[in-house]
C-alpha cells in the first residue's frame, strides 16, 4: 500500500498508552491492523470530515478498479449513485449523534461506470476526525433477489396454476391461479396432500405422479380434479423436476391449466360438424325418399279399400300405421335440414300452455298417468308461438313416456333472476349420468321406439328464441327447465 495513503498510524490510530508513541508495539499493532484490512474481502477506506478518501484497502481498489493514487482525495460520495445519495447523507447525520451507523444498500460507481450494490456502514473517529466506511458487495444476491421477485411476480400472475410438490406428494407452493381454479387458499392447501385435489377413485393416478417425482421425470397429461365445491375441472398438467444445487431431486413443479370450457368448446365443435353432416343427409333423405314412400302409402289404402278379407284388412292397418310413422320419422328428419328462421313476436307463455291444455290431459290420460299445471305470473317473452307449442308437447310426452302408471308430470312458470322459466317435472327413474352429455343429439334415445329427434328439436327451438336447456334428474325423477333470456314487459 502506498505510504502517501497510509493512515494507520499513530496519528490516526492512537494504540499506544501515550499520544504520537514510535514504540516498536505501537508500530506492530498499526502494521497487523492494516495487513488485516488488506486481507479483508470487504471494502474500507478512511475518509475525511469533508468527505474525501484518504485511505483505501486493496478488495476496494480491486473491487472498484481505482488505483489508491486516483481515490486519494476523491469525493466519495461522488462514487455513490444519485438516487441513493440524500439517504447516503442522512447516514452521516446519524454517525454524527450515534458514531455508528445501520446499514443501508447504495449503489457505488466502477470505474468503468457501471454501478453495484453494497451494503454500507460508517463509524465516526471523533478523535482523529475520520469516518471508517465499510461496504460488502451484494450485487449478486440482489440480482438474484430481482430475478426471484420477476419469477413470483410471473408466476403470480399466471393464468394456469402453479404450485410446487415434495417428494411425499404434499403440496409445498400456490400461486393465485390455484386458488382461483381450485378455490383453495395457500393457508389451506400449503402442507396437506395431493390426493385433496383428485377423487377416490384416482389412488392409482396419485400413487404414478408420486413415482414420477422421485424419479426426477418430465411427464404431461390430462386429467379431471374437483374443486372446493366438489365441482369437476378438467385439467392439462405438466409436471417438471426440481433440484437442490447439487442436483439432488427434492420435488416437482405443476402447472395445470383449467381447460374445462376449452373442452366443452370442442365438444359443441364436434357436434355442430356431426349436426351439419346430418342436415345435409337430411335434406337427400326426405327429397329421395319421402315421394316414393308417399306413392307406397297411396296404393296400400287403394288395396286396403278393395279387399274384403279381415284379416288382409288388419295387415294393410298395419302397413298404412307403419307408414304414418315412417312418414312422422322422415318430417322430423326434414326439419333439420331446413333451418328455418323463427317467426318472433311477443307473447303470454301461459296463454300459450293453457291453450295446450286439452291436448296435453288427453295425452296422459290415454297413457293412463296425470298431468298438472302450476303457471305463475311471468312477462311476456319475444317467442315464436309455434315453436313454443312443439317444444312444450314434446317435452311434455318425453316426461310422460318416462314414467310407470300412475305418475305425474308437472308443467310450470315461473320467474326467478330477471329470468321467464318454463319447467316440465316427471317423476321417472332419471337420466344415466353417462347419458346426460348424449341429450339433443339426433338418433340418440332411450326409449326402444324413440328416434333421439324430438329433444333435439326442443334444443334447436330453444336456441333460435333465445332460450337455454336446463337438465336436472335424479332417482326421483328429472326436470327440464327453458329459461328465457329476451323478456319485456307490458
Amino acid at each position: 500500500m502506498d505510504n502517501n495513503l497510509s493512515l494507520l498510524n499513530k496519528d490516526y490510530l492512537q494504540l499506544s498508552h501515550e499520544d504520537n508513541c514510535n514504540c516498536i508495539f505501537c508500530q506492530q499493532q498499526i502494521q497487523g491492523v492494516e495487513r488485516f484490512l488488506c486481507l479483508a474481502t470487504d471494502i474500507f477506506c478512511l475518509i475525511d470530515l469533508k468527505g474525501r478518501i484518504q485511505w483505501i484497502n486493496a478488495a476496494m481498489e480491486k473491487s472498484l478498479g481505482y488505483s489508491p493514487e486516483e481515490m486519494k482525495n476523491m469525493d466519495f460520495f461522488s462514487l455513490i449513485h444519485p438516487d441513493d445519495r440524500v439517504d447516503a447523507l442522512g447516514v452521516i447525520d446519524q454517525v454524527a449523534k450515534d458514531h455508528l451507523s445501520l446499514p443501508i444498500e447504495v449503489r457505488l460507481s466502477l470505474k468503468n461506470e457501471i454501478y453495484r450494490y453494497y451494503e454500507w456502514y460508517v463509524y465516526l473517529d471523533s478523535h482523529n476526525q475520520l469516518y471508517y466506511s465499510v461496504a460488502r458487495d451484494i450485487s449478486t444476491s440482489k440480482e438474484y433477489e430481482e430475478k426471484l421477485l420477476r419469477l413470483n411476480t410471473i408466476v403470480e400472475s399466471s393464468l394456469d396454476a402453479i404450485y410446487a410438490i415434495d417428494q411425499d406428494g404434499r403440496i409445498m407452493s400456490w400461486n393465485n391461479a390455484a386458488e382461483q381454479i381450485f378455490g383453495y387458499s395457500k393457508e389451506e392447501i400449503i402442507g396437506q396432500s395431493i390426493n385433496l385435489l383428485a377423487f377416490p377413485e384416482q389412488k392409482d393416478e396419485m400413487d404414478n405422479i408420486i413415482r414420477i417425482i422421485r424419479n426426477g421425470e418430465t411427464y404431461s397429461y390430462e386429467s379431471i380434479r374437483h374443486r372446493k365445491t366438489g365441482e369437476v375441472v378438467v385439467v392439462f398438467i405438466t409436471l417438471a423436476p426440481i433440484k437442490d444445487s447439487v442436483g439432488r431431486v427434492i420435488g416437482t413443479s405443476a402447472v395445470a391449466r383449467d381447460i374445462t370450457a376449452h373442452q366443452k368448446f370442442e365438444k359443441e365443435i364436434a357436434h355442430l360438424d356431426k349436426l351439419n353432416t346430418i342436415a345435409e343427409l337430411a335434406s337427400v333423405i326426405s327429397h329421395e325418399v319421402r315421394n316414393p314412400m308417399t306413392t307406397v302409402k297411396g296404393f296400400l289404402q287403394l288395396l286396403y279399400n278393395k279387399i274384403n278379407d279381415k284379416t288382409f284388412k288388419e295387415y294393410f292397418e298395419i302397413m298404412i300405421e307403419e307408414m304414418e310413422r315412417v312418414n312422422s320419422i322422415l318430417q322430423e328428419f326434414n326439419n333439420i335440414g331446413k333451418h328455418k328462421e323463427s317467426q318472433r313476436t311477443r307473447h303470454d307463455l301461459n296463454h300459450i300452455i293453457k291453450s295446450m291444455t286439452p291436448l296435453l290431459e288427453a295425452d296422459a290420460i290415454h297413457q293412463g298417468k296425470m298431468i298438472k299445471f302450476d303457471l305463475k305470473e311471468v312477462p311476456n317473452l319475444i317467442i315464436d308461438a309455434n315453436e313454443i307449442r312443439q317444444l312444450i308437447l314434446n317435452l311434455t310426452r318425453n316426461a310422460l313416456e318416462s314414467m310407470e302408471q300412475n305418475g305425474r308430470v308437472i308443467v310450470g312458470t315461473y320467474f326467478d333472476d330477471k329470468k321467464a322459466i318454463l319447467s316440465v317435472q316427471d317423476q321417472g327413474e332419471g337420466i344415466a349420468s353417462e347419458n346426460l352429455e348424449k341429450l339433443g343429439t339426433p338418433f340418440f334415445s332411450t326409449k326402444e321406439e324413440g328416434t333421439g329427434l324430438g329433444l333435439y328439436v326442443c334444443f334447436e327451438i330453444a336456441q333460435r328464441n333465445n332460450a337455454r336447456i336446463n337438465v336436472d334428474t335424479s332417482h326421483q325423477g328429472t326436470t327440464i327447465s327453458v329459461e328465457f333470456e329476451d323478456i319485456f314487459h307490458d
